[in-house]
């Protein structure tokens, strides 16, 4: 039995799935899920996830119902390119790194998105203001190493780099928002202040298929 993915378009989450499989170049079927008309919430969706979350993946007769638990077992089942690294210490980094992310660049930008994206997001500008300031920390941080290797945990690809990326393109959605100028945040700055950043970018976008997984409401 073939792979299925379901998954919402502009999802981070998601998206992290899509480019794992488009990187490996494995071949499923798409259910992009209809958010809008709620199919998440639907009794047929909750037959295979419960809670209403989404990405799932459905093999065979497993359903795998959380993002990095799918990349690892995608890349357990299709080990080149090895997400997870070759070794113990490899993945200990990749680890790290990821988990860092999620603490730090990751829920700076959650903060910046709910603000940007949603209605009233703004009644309380303060915390998002700090938010940017954090993630522009953490983009430094970021640019930095970048300058020094040419992926996010080493000189390879991994599941850091397929995290990271969705993060990225997150912020340069809310940066081109009409009101991001009122939190400091701007898309032309994205670019030119992190340039390694923005080189790893185009990196990564440039790899077969990975342009195809971008959000296509957003196109």
């Amino acid at each position: 039995m073939e792979y299925e993915v379901y998954w919402g378009s502009g999802s981070p989450v998601s998206w992290r799935v899509l480019l794992a499989f488009a990187l490996k170049r494995v071949q499923y079927r798409s259910h992009r899920l209809d958010l809008s008309n709620k199919e998440h919430r639907s009794e047929e969706y909750r037959a295979l996830s419960p809670r209403g979350a989404f990405p799932i993946l459905r093999h065979n007769d497993l359903v795998v119902r959380d993002s990095m638990a799918i990349l690892v077992y995608l890349d357990r089942v299709h080990p080149d390119p090895p997400l997870f690294g070759r070794n113990a210490e490899e993945t200990a980094k990749i680890w790290e790194t990821i988990g860092e992310h999620q603490d730090h660049l990751g829920a700076a930008t959650e903060t910046i998105t709910r603000g940007l994206f949603r209605k009233n997001g703004l009644e309380n500008p303060e915390p998002v203001i700090e938010a940017v300031d954090k993630a522009g920390a953490e983009l430094r941080t970021l640019d930095e190493r970048l300058g020094q290797v040419d992926w996010v945990a080493g000189p390879a690809i991994t599941a850091a780099d397929v995290v990271h990326y969705p993060t990225l393109h997150r912020l340069l959605r809310a940066a081109a928002t009409e009101r991001a100028h009122e939190v400091g945040l701007s898309g032309t700055k994205l670019a030119t202040d992190y340039p390694n950043v923005e080189k790893w970018n185009q990196r990564l976008t440039a790899m077969p298929g990975v342009a195809a997984t971008y959000p296509p409401h957003w196109k």
